[in-house]
C-alpha cells in the first residue's frame, strides 16, 4: 500500500521531510497571511454595509420628507379647489377681464414708448 502511494505523487511529500518543523512553519505564515486578508475583507465588508445602513436611513427619511410634503400640497390644492367653487362664476370672468385690460395697458417695450413721446399710465 505505500508504494501505492508513493507512486501516485512524484517527488518527497512534506509529511515524508526528515523535519516537518519548516514545513510547518511556512503552513503558518501562509495561514497568518490569508487571516490577515480575509480580516481586511471583514472590515471593509463591515464598513461597507454601515454605509449601506446610513444610505437605506437617509433615504427611508427623504422618502418620508417627500411623502409628508406630496400630502401637503395634495391637501392645500383641494382647500383652494373649494375655495374656487365657492366664487361665483361671473367673478372669475370679471377678475380675468380686469388682468387682460391691465395687460393691455402695460406696454410691451417702454423705452421705444418712451422714444415715440407715449406717457404710460
Amino acid at each position: 500500500m505505500p508504494n501505492q502511494l508513493a507512486t501516485r505523487f512524484p517527488g518527497p511529500q512534506p509529511w515524508e521531510a526528515p523535519d516537518p518543523l519548516p514545513v510547518m512553519r511556512r503552513e503558518l505564515k501562509l495561514l497568518l497571511i490569508e487571516m490577515n486578508v480575509l480580516r481586511v475583507e471583514v472590515q471593509q465588508l463591515r464598513a461597507m454595509e454601515r454605509e449601506a445602513r446610513k444610505t437605506e436611513e437617509f433615504l427611508s427619511a427623504s422618502v418620508k420628507r417627500v411623502m409628508a410634503s406630496r400630502d401637503h400640497w395634495r391637501r392645500e390644492a383641494e382647500r383652494l379647489d373649494a375655495l374656487i367653487a365657492q366664487v361665483p362664476p361671473w367673478s372669475l370672468f370679471w377678475w380675468h377681464c380686469v388682468d387682460a385690460f391691465k395687460a393691455w395697458r402695460k406696454p410691451a417695450d417702454r423705452a421705444w414708448h418712451c422714444a415715440k413721446g407715449v406717457i404710460s399710465l
